[in-house]
């Protein structure tokens, strides 16, 4: 820490003492202030190609070009509820992963897993947590307009993006099946017109020390370039008290290159190609709560925790087995446009290829668990891949019609190992391999009934083809009575078609305000629950689809000559075959842990976000919404450890584990009340060869249960968490811009994820802590040509 606190000292002396230095000889162009209301303290000039334009010097909220619908439109045009997050805003609130977005976006939350394997996105309460890697996520992350094929492979990092657009609601007309509750749609930055560059350096008090760079512009006459690279290592926050490890650390690294040509007049070329690694000493899970006779697999937990104290603010564990996980994604397309004259002819063709692996001990308790000497060890190994192609037809626009056409298809297959042991009750050894394939053909158009009123209508058909290998590795010498799992090997193929639409009508109620009604249908695609425990029964019947019907009200408007933006949206979407990890009774009364369709939910609600530039060197952005998600139909849900008959747990005759019934619970990680406001003011200095900012922001969320069971013990209260940063920047073109900055002010303690522990008793609490849930503090500073 001490050596953290030194190079922020060294750094921010050079930093105020190199102004004017720096000036002399930059090329760049000043910063602008951000479509969503700030102004980025390092921003690269040319970063807003193709995201904002401009207005004015005046004033006025600059416009947002986004690609919500498959083309550029402006955010106020589009009948959908969207979230436009900037490079400025990305790098002046300091998100650098996905999993900080819910704190600049309504409805959306992210459900931290052990592992990024285990992550879910969640968008106004609807996400998918499952162990299965043939299950598609509820909500789409497309990148370069590319969709991943799972969904860990967006938990890398985030490294030189132009903007990120959460879209809330049903999205899959034009975005695909694996989008029933929303989409994030991902752009990285494109080559400038000028040769430009910048290196970014940070440094933070909790130990992490990160370097960005990039470079662009243009080669040669029609072809430009541009090519980013990263490198980050920052220590774990965890201690481990057995050997004094620093566990959750992230060390990675990436390289990105994007060319674009004109090889002949009306043609564009665009290849983008990259690859990271990231690696970490795992996500550790400390103890919440720690009941007098708690005990895990038989192993008492207390006398394991030595001076640990369970607690909130508990960010010590003891473990004496590996943790340990790394990611390696590579992934490179390669887009071209053809200008048609009224309409553009895009294609886009990509592969992708990840991996993952990781070891964890999976008992989290240091010495002998099940008279095994370190306990229980789980290891397992990932390789997706997927080739995938879309070709689209896309009006420029210009008149009462315009319209997208396309045709879509992907291949893709993952491969996981498992091996847990190496004996006892939880021993499971298994391969596995699944695949994919989809073809799809959509449209959507817009019709101008009247110059202020318009209908948007869109159709999408979606044929898939699954299959999926299963093979146990730990054959039992004889098979279980009722033949619960794959003695040797267990196959299967199914398919499914689908055709899901959607309907909007604008209406055009003044200058800059809009309001839209829409219909649409969503499409989670069926899959295999791939798992310990794999059955035949789930080789012949994979889970169903999940599908959903949404309603939205929306209003989005502008005024007082353009310094204030407010956009609003009312929400109702219903889902049918709702996709989650459950408990279900197998004949022999058992009860076995498996993806199966529990029933049926709801999520409704409204949002509210909002912009204002009331003078020119203030910005003040926000958002709020409020969602009720519950559980309309889940009859036979598994009981909760501990739960009574008088909390409403039934247990058959001859049975070990009960049931209740859910219908009526709020959904999980879904909370009631969100949001989130913050400014940016910028000081002129007029003596000084720099002006000054100040920036600062608060996000909160009301409580929430981590359970679907609506396990009593699992409940996070609403915390709210304050960040502020203070800097320079340079007035003359490029140069150096300089921000200090404190993440979590008041030091506010608050989980990622709450679980009962594995082989728990009741009242036995889990959690995962992320780094934002305590104080931490740095500096950034970008020097700019």
């Amino acid at each position: 820490m001490r050596a953290s606190y030194a190079l922020l000292t060294g750094v921010a002396m050079i930093a105020f003492a190199c102004p004017a230095f720096a000036q002399e000889g930059s090329l760049s162009a000043s910063p602008t202030p951000s479509g969503n209301g700030t102004a980025n303290p390092l921003a690269q000039p040319g970063d807003q190609q193709g995201s904002n334009t401009s207005t004015s010097d005046s004033g006025a909220l600059e416009d947002i070009v986004v690609t919500a619908q498959k083309r550029e439109q402006n955010l106020q045009d589009v009948p959908v509820a969207v979230t436009a997050i900037t490079a400025d805003t990305l790098v002046n609130r300091n998100v650098a992963t996905v999993s900080d977005l819910p704190r600049l976006a309504p409805s959306l939350t992210v459900t931290t897993g052990a592992l990024p394997t285990n992550n879910s996105i969640n968008l106004r309460g609807i996400g998918t947590v499952a162990f299965s890697t043939a299950i598609e996520p509820s909500v789409a992350v497309i990148v370069d307009d590319v969709a991943l094929l799972q969904q860990a492979q967006a938990f890398s990092g985030l490294s030189d993006v132009a903007r990120i657009e959460v879209l809330r609601g049903p999205q899959g007309t034009l975005f695909g099946k694996n989008a029933s509750a929303g989409a994030l749609n991902i752009v990285s930055q494109g080559p400038t017109a000028d040769f430009t560059g910048a290196v970014t350096g940070t440094a933070t008090t909790d130990d992490e020390y990160r370097i960005d760079a990039v470079i662009s512009g243009p080669l040669a006459e029609g072809v430009g370039f541009r090519l980013n690279g990263f490198y980050g290592d920052r220590d774990g926050f965890i201690r481990n008290t057995f050997d004094g490890r620093r566990l959750n650390n992230d060390k990675s690294y990436g390289v990105r290159g994007r060319l674009t040509l004109d090889p002949v007049s009306g043609v564009t070329i665009d290849l983008i190609g990259g690859h990271s690694v990231t690696e970490a000493r795992g996500t550790a899970r400390t103890f919440r709560s720690v009941p007098a006779g708690a005990a895990v697999y038989g192993t008492p937990v207390a006398q394991r925790l030595g001076s640990i104290r369970p607690g909130r603010d508990n960010f010590e564990t003891t473990i004496d087995g590996p943790l340990f996980n790394k990611s390696i994604q590579s992934n490179g397309s390669g887009r071209v446009t053809v200008d048609l004259g009224s309409a553009n002819l895009v294609s886009v063709t990509s592969y992708q290829d990840w991996r993952f692996r990781f070891a964890e001990d999976f008992d989290y308790l240091s010495g002998p668990v099940l008279g095994l000497a370190n306990g229980v060890i789980a290891q397992s190994g990932f390789h997706s891949r997927q080739f995938a192609q879309e070709l689209r037809v896309a009006s420029k626009g210009g008149g009462p019609f315009s319209y997208v056409f396309g045709l879509y298809y992907s291949d893709g297959k993952t491969d996981r190992t498992f091996d847990r042991g190496p004996s006892g009750p939880v021993v499971a050894r298994w391969n596995s391999s699944n695949g994919t394939k989809s073809y799809a053909s959509f449209a959507q158009v817009t019709y101008d009934l009247a110059p202020t009123t318009h209908v948007d209508a869109g159709i999408r058909a979606n044929r898939e083809d699954i299959n999926v290998r299963f093979v146990n590795t730990n054959v039992p010498a004889t098979a279980p009575a009722n033949n619960a799992t794959c003695l040797v090997a267990c196959t299967g193929t199914a398919s499914d078609s689908v055709v899901t639409g959607k309907i909007a009508i604008r209406q055009d109620l003044a200058e800059r305000v809009m309001a839209y009604a829409s219909f649409s249908t969503g499409y989670k695609g069926q899959g295999y629950d791939i798992s310990t425990g794999f059955t035949p029964m789930r080789a012949a019947t994979p889970v169903r689809p999940e599908t959903s019907n949404a309603y939205e009200l929306g209003l989005k408007s502008r005024f007082l000559e353009n310094r204030v933006q407010l956009n609003v949206a009312a929400f109702w979407t219903d889902f049918s075959d709702f996709q989650a990890q459950s408990g279900v009774q197998l004949p022999d009364q058992t009860i076995q842990i498996m993806l199966n369709n529990v029933g049926k939910v709801r999520t409704r609600g409204i949002e509210a976000e909002f912009q204002a530039r009331p003078t020119e060197g203030l910005m003040i952005d926000g958002g709020i919404s409020f969602t009720d998600a519950k559980i309309r139909s889940f009859p036979n849900a598994q009981c909760t450890v501990g739960q009574t008959a008088s909390q409403g747990c039934v247990v058959a005759p001859g049975a070990t584990i009960g049931f209740q019934d859910l219908s009526g619970k709020n959904l999980s990680n879904a909370p009631r009340w969100k949001f989130n406001i913050g400014s940016t003011y910028d000081i002129p200095l007029e003596r000084m060869p720099f002006d000054a900012f100040v920036q600062g922001d608060v996000t909160y969320q009301s409580s929430v249960n981590f359970s679907l069971l609506n396990d009593p013990y699992t409940i996070e209260r609403g915390y709210a968490v304050a960040n502020g940063s203070i800097g320079i920047d340079q007035k003359d073109r490029g140069g150096l811009r300089v921000a200090l900055f404190v993440n979590n002010i008041f030091n506010t303690h608050f989980a990622s994820a709450l679980q009962g522990a594995s082989g728990g008793t009741e009242g036995l609490v889990a959690q995962i802590l992320s780094r934002n849930a305590r104080r931490y503090g740095g500096i950034r500073a970008r020097l700019s040509f």
